[in-house]
């Protein structure tokens, strides 16, 4: 319910009764340190400023739905509340802030709406523009009853009302202190949920804290290692240059080689008178090579080969000798295919060294 209508119901509480209503609420208004009946219309904005902050006025309500459950009421009969019935409980001494509180206190729209008409009907049947006029006509009205009613009311009438009314006040007030204790236990309740949810929250944000400061980390190491990556890859590819660029230059002096050795081999005198020339595939790394004095050796190395081959220094010799542990199969089989002469073949050096000796 909103402020202006809590406002509203505050404005029919008479002077008298608010300062007992302060007390009974308990509640504390700056600069007064306590609300009497000589102060009260000074204070009574403020006191009603007061009672409409949250933390009180969710007690006030309470109060109001706990005097709502008074037996004077025509719905503790089973008996709808109508109107009429409104009317005539405010006629026979109701409070008129306990009747609107009672019904707005229980914030169901049904009530609200009965409420509304109610006032509006109080306003036209006793010809006011505002509720707060009811308290001021209500005041004076008690006060000629009163003193009529002094005259012509027992002593005996006045104590059974008197007893009756603090009986009403004990209940109510039992009924306070177990909605007081309740209220004390969800207030501790709600504050160790939000310590709880407080706590929660504290971790989760160190949480996040701490995944954010990995994702950062993992970032910048994926961000370092594509540029190492990439520097690599440079680095790689410059490599790869001078390697094809060593390999074209180690080329070109193989060719010179094989150039030089042909073009030495034609300037080589003929073979000694009665020695044969012999080109032996496969160094066997032994002077017997060099010293045969039946056998004149040129030694081919592997890699010469092919240029050999192409020159057809293999041809131009009395006899082809390999060695072959020395000379791949692969090797041996383009020799023989492209050699027209007789080739001798030795698996080891001591057989071709006993074939020498035999002559």
């Amino acid at each position: 319910m909103s402020r202006e209508t809590w406002k509203k119901v505050f404005s029919t509480i008479s002077d008298v009764e608010l300062v007992e209503l302060v007390d009974f609420w308990s509640i504390q208004v700056k600069g007064f340190r306590q609300i009497n009946q000589e102060n009260i219309k000074h204070a009574r904005a403020m006191v009603i400023a007061e009672a409409l902050k949250p933390r009180n006025l969710k007690m006030i309500k309470a109060y109001y739905t706990i005097n709502d459950d008074d037996t004077d009421e025509p719905a503790d009969n089973g008996d709808e509340i109508t109107l009429d019935a409104l009317i005539e409980l405010y006629e026979e001494g109701k409070e008129l802030h306990l009747i609107l509180g009672g019904l707005y206190a229980s914030e169901e729209e049904k009530f609200e709406k009965l409420a509304m008409e109610f006032e509006e009907m109080l306003m036209e049947k006793y010809e006011v523009d505002e509720l707060s006029s009811l308290v001021d006509r209500k005041e004076k009205k008690e006060e000629v009853v009163s003193s009529e009613k002094v005259d012509s009311t027992s002593k005996t009438e006045w104590e059974k009302k008197w007893n009756k009314s603090e009986d009403k006040n004990k209940d109510l007030r039992a009924k306070i202190g177990e909605w007081e204790k309740k209220y004390s236990q969800l207030k501790q309740q709600s504050k160790e949920e939000k310590q709880s949810a407080l706590s929660e929250k504290l971790k989760l944000q160190q949480e996040l804290g701490t995944e954010r400061a990995q994702h950062r980390e993992t970032v910048e190491n994926n961000k370092k290692t594509a540029q190492e990556n990439e520097a690599l890859k440079e680095e790689v590819a410059k490599l790869k240059g001078e390697i094809s660029h060593l390999n074209a230059m180690l080329l070109h002096q193989q060719q010179e080689v094989a150039a030089t050795t042909i073009a030495r081999t034609d300037e080589n005198p003929p073979a000694t008178m009665g020695q044969k020339e012999i080109v032996l595939v496969g160094d066997p790394k032994n002077k017997l090579t060099e010293n045969s004095a039946k056998h004149s050796f040129r030694v081919l190395e592997l890699k010469d080969v092919s240029d050999a081959l192409e020159s057809e220094l293999l041809e131009k010799c009395d006899e082809v000798w390999m060695m072959t542990y020395l000379v791949p199969p692969q090797m041996r089989r383009k020799i023989k295919r492209t050699v027209q002469k007789n080739i001798k073949e030795f698996s080891d050096f001591p057989t071709m060294k006993r074939y020498i000796e035999k002559g």
